[in-house]
């Protein structure tokens, strides 16, 4: 069998990072994080990780979506090099969210947000508010990813992306950040007042983004385009998987349950269809 690559997305809250840990533990599977941290084996720049936190907690503090919008682009931009290290000739691959379906979803909704055009004032901000090494690798990393060192710019851009169809999102990320689409995704659904409960219980400050309204139009937003995926992309699985006051070992066994329905007797490209909330 070669490597069949799924992804798990869903809003904050949803449960992907918890799930993919449980099925990390599982024989046969690799996992990923398209958001890495520090302690993430499979993150090729280990420093650079929790750098980009910072700078993500940064914008969130100065409420600038440009920057917010900017420092995702360069987290997305780990995840190239993060699965070629992480392939392997067979077995399973699942990241906890994905670069390519993730930015169809809230790029969108990031355009919508009222926004400040002049930033020369928060992106001095935006630096002052990091830690000197930690600035200087986001600033490296930057420079690498767009030949320049002007985050307000790379936001704008994105955000401008963001009011485009979603084909030519898919397409002009697919070309940037030089990953394909996955095999299959698996759509932890989860009511937004359950995930609001789970992300105000995290040790750390909410995100800018981390609200009923926000969460509730990317839910919404989630079910538009994997219908879309689904409608456009044949070979590409999609699957809705119920999370509402459900424990964590019970979305784990229907995750893993998915993934074997994916890579067992019924083939790749042959699974389960997303359903919509009734």
């Amino acid at each position: 069998m070669s490597e069949m690559r799924a992804a798990l997305v869903g809003v904050d809250g949803s449960g992907k990072t918890t799930a993919v840990h449980r099925v990390r533990e599982r024989k046969g599977v690799t996992t990923l994080h398209t958001i890495p941290t520090g302690t993430d084996p499979r993150t090729p720049f280990p420093a650079l990780s929790p750098a980009l936190a910072e700078a993500s907690a940064a914008a969130d503090a100065l409420g600038g979506i440009q920057l917010k919008v900017a420092v995702l682009y360069l987290q997305l931009s780990l995840y190239g090099p993060a699965e070629s290290r992480a392939a392997t000739p067979s077995g399973i691959l699942l990241a906890d969210r994905h670069p390519l379906i993730d930015p169809l979803v809230y790029l969108p909704l990031f355009a919508h947000i009222e926004r400040d055009d002049d930033g020369s004032a928060q992106v001095s901000a935006w630096w002052r508010k990091q830690r000197p090494e930690a600035a200087r690798l986001v600033r490296d990393w930057l420079r690498t990813c767009t030949g320049d060192d002007d985050p307000w710019s790379l936001g704008t851009e994105m955000l401008r992306l963001g009011t485009r169809e979603p084909q030519e999102i898919l397409d002009r990320l697919t070309e940037r950040l030089g990953v394909t689409a996955p095999d299959a995704v698996l759509w932890l659904d989860l009511p937004v007042a359950q995930a609001l409960h789970r992300t105000r219980e995290r040790p750390r400050h909410g995100e800018m983004h981390e609200t009923t309204a926000f969460l509730s139009a990317a839910r919404l937003h989630y079910a538009e385009v994997l219908e879309w995926l689904s409608e456009t992309r044949p070979q590409l699985t999609v699957r809705r998987i119920d999370c509402a006051d459900r424990s964590v070992d019970e979305v784990t066994e229907e995750v893993w349950s998915a993934l074997e329905t994916f890579t067992g007797p019924v083939g790749r490209g042959e699974g389960l269809p997303l359903i919509h909330n009734s």
